[in-house]
């Protein structure tokens, strides 16, 4: 009889801690899944050839000396996007999964 009772304590205590698990709702994380989409739409813009048509009339080292700061304004910009799709992501990770390393609570 001790055995039995000591069996059905054991399983109602296991029962309870699995719906304490699945009690816990996920958190909504469809702000910085937005967030990363945007992020990435972005990158991917920024990523396109820089447009150069004001350069197209121009000759020799004019034509140079106008489209090397276009072009590294562009480079500039596609990184700074890529690292804002990195942050977003970062951010997603943590709002999933906030005990992972490296996210502050």
């Amino acid at each position: 009889m001790r055995r039995m009772l000591m069996v059905l304590v054991t399983g109602m205590t296991l029962g309870l801690s699995t719906l304490a698990l699945a009690a816990d709702a996920p958190p909504d994380c469809s702000e910085k899944q937005k967030g990363v989409d945007d992020a990435k739409a972005a990158a991917k813009a920024a990523s396109a050839k820089p447009d150069l048509s004001s350069c197209k009339e121009m000759k020799g080292k004019e034509k140079t000396d106008c489209e090397t700061p276009i072009k590294t304004k562009a480079k500039d910009d596609g990184k700074a996007a890529k690292d804002k799709v990195k942050e977003a992501q970062t951010a997603l990770a943590c709002c999933k999964n906030p005990k992972k390393k490296g996210c502050t609570p």
